[in-house]
C-alpha cells in the first residue's frame, strides 16, 4: 500500500441551518423508504451525515485536496455527495442501485444541488486480480459486486480524474477499498472512509 494515514480532527460547533435542514430531509427519506420496502436493503446502514459532513468540512477548510473532484463510490441516497457540492466540491456519485440513484437525484434536486449520479459499479476495469484475491481471502462473503461497466464513461470521468473518493465498506470489503484506491487513484488523492460508529479515516496516496 501506498497510504498514509491523515489526521483528522472534528470540531463539534452547530451545522448550517441549510446543512441541518438537508440531513434531516435525508433521514426522514432513508426512514420512508426502508419502510416501504418488503424487503430490506442487504448490508445497508446509513452513516452518521454529522460527523461525515464535519470532516468533509474539514478537509475543504484545511485545503487538503489537490483539486475540486469528489467521487461517493456506493452513493447510496446520495447524501454524502450531496454534502460535497454543498461545499463547493464539483460532486459524482456512483451506486449500483437504479432505485436509489433516482431517489439520490431526487433529494439533491430538492435542495438545487449539482451532483452528476449515475447507475453503475465503481469497480474500475482491470480489477480482476484484486477481486479474485479479496474474495478468495473471505471466502465469498463480501458485498461489493465483483463486476465492472461503463460507470465512468457515463460520467466522463475516471478514477484518476478524482481529488476526494468517499466509501462506507462492508468490514470485509475495507481492504478491498483501499486497494482499488490504491491502484487506480492519481497521486495526492484522498481516501475517506466511514468504518461504523462515527469512525473516519482519511488516507492520501502518496507517489
Amino acid at each position: 500500500m501506498t497510504l498514509d494515514n491523515i489526521e483528522l480532527p472534528l470540531n463539534d460547533r452547530e451545522l448550517p441551518s441549510r446543512v441541518r435542514d438537508f440531513i434531516y430531509e435525508a433521514n426522514t427519506r432513508v426512514a420512508a423508504f426502508m419502510e416501504a420496502r418488503p424487503k430490506p436493503l442487504v448490508g445497508f446502514f446509513p452513516s452518521c451525515f454529522e460527523t461525515v459532513y464535519r470532516a468533509l468540512l474539514e478537509i475543504s477548510n484545511r485545503r487538503l485536496t489537490a483539486g475540486n473532484s469528489f467521487c461517493e463510490w456506493g452513493s447510496g441516497f446520495g447524501v454524502t455527495a450531496s454534502m460535497a457540492s454543498m461545499l463547493g466540491f464539483d460532486s459524482y456519485g456512483i451506486e449500483i442501485d437504479p432505485e436509489l440513484c433516482e431517489v439520490s437525484r431526487e433529494l439533491a434536486s430538492q435542495f438545487n444541488l449539482s451532483v452528476n449520479f449515475t447507475t453503475g459499479s465503481f469497480i474500475p476495469k482491470g480489477s480482476d486480480r484484486l477481486i479474485d484475491r479479496a474474495y478468495a481471502n473471505c471466502q465469498g462473503d463480501m458485498m461489493i459486486v465483483p463486476h465492472t461497466d461503463h460507470s465512468y464513461e457515463d460520467i466522463g470521468m475516471d478514477v484518476r480524474d478524482f481529488d476526494l473518493i468517499f466509501a462506507y465498506p462492508w468490514p470485509k470489503d475495507a481492504r478491498l477499498t483501499s486497494a482499488l484506491f490504491d491502484k487506480f487513484a492519481s497521486s495526492d488523492a484522498l481516501l475517506l472512509t466511514y468504518n461504523g460508529l462515527e469512525s473516519l479515516r482519511l488516507q492520501r496516496k502518496r507517489a
